[in-house]
């Protein structure tokens, strides 16, 4: 029996290139760190901070409480950041305008039962495939409901993630829920994307997954390449960073 492992955040990387993907799997490339992770990844923490201590019985934390958190992971990762699309002053600026929105807008209303919740859970066998999928979810509230948040340039579509986004139907199939929502934080401005997914969306995901296992077992060199889309750009694709694909050819300012 032979186990694939799927992450849900590969598995996005897989649909809007298959090639990006074959080389994040075999460790060829890794993202570069940015300004942008940077952002994300210090708003997720406090967010955690204040989910934790709620869950530890603690009073729920005050706003200066989460901040301070926040602007502690920025000046401690700061250091570890390769390319810095914004100054250090302009992202602490973003994470206080985004933690305060989250703090004031949403907060209140949220009562946790896990936050950074992992998972995996066997998709199925087939043809001596085990597939397998793994995950983190941000935040499983007592209502019921899956959070992801999200601090993007700016909003965004609500019907394009209600569509065809995939985190929203993995998650819901992992942990048996059929509410997820993303907490959006945009320069400042929270925007809230209610998404059901039923047992039919979460059929369709698995099938999705199974479709994908054909092309992961196969021996070829290369897998396809799509040039279609913001990402494949030498600001966001490390196989492009890497010299390899386009930037072979078009080098790291090819417009």
């Amino acid at each position: 029996m032979i186990e694939i492992r799927l992450r849900q955040s590969w598995i996005n990387t897989f649909l809007r290139c298959p090639e990006q993907a074959r080389q994040e799997r075999l460790g060829l490339v890794s993202q570069i760190e940015s300004t942008d992770f940077l952002r994300g990844n210090a708003v997720h923490g406090a967010i955690e901070y204040a989910g934790r201590l709620i869950m530890a019985g603690m009073p729920r934390p005050s706003l200066d409480d989460v901040l301070e958190v926040a602007e502690e992971f920025v000046a401690t990762y700061s250091s570890e950041v390769e390319v810095w699309r914004h100054e250090y002053e302009a992202i602490v600026d973003v994470v206080r305008a985004n933690l305060a929105v989250w703090y004031e807008e949403l907060f209140p209303s949220l009562d946790p039962e896990g936050v950074e919740v992992p998972f995996e859970r066997e998709i199925g066998r087939r043809d001596n495939v085990r597939l397998v999928l793994t995950g983190t979810v941000d935040w499983v509230d007592k209502s019921g409901a899956l959070w992801d948040w999200k601090n993007p340039g700016r909003e965004y579509q609500a019907w394009e993630k209600k569509r065809w986004d995939i985190q929203s139907h993995a998650y819901s199939w992992a942990l048996d829920a059929s509410e997820f929502n993303f907490g959006v934080m945009a320069n400042g401005k929270l925007q809230i994307i209610e998404i059901e997914r039923t047992e039919q969306h979460k059929k369709a995901f698995l099938e999705l997954c199974w479709s994908m296992v054909p092309t992961i077992m196969s021996d070829a060199k290369t897998w396809p390449q799509n040039w279609e889309g913001w990402h494949c750009s030498p600001l966001w694709c490390p196989v492009w960073q890497a010299g390899k694909c386009r930037g072979e050819h078009l080098g790291e300012n090819p417009w």
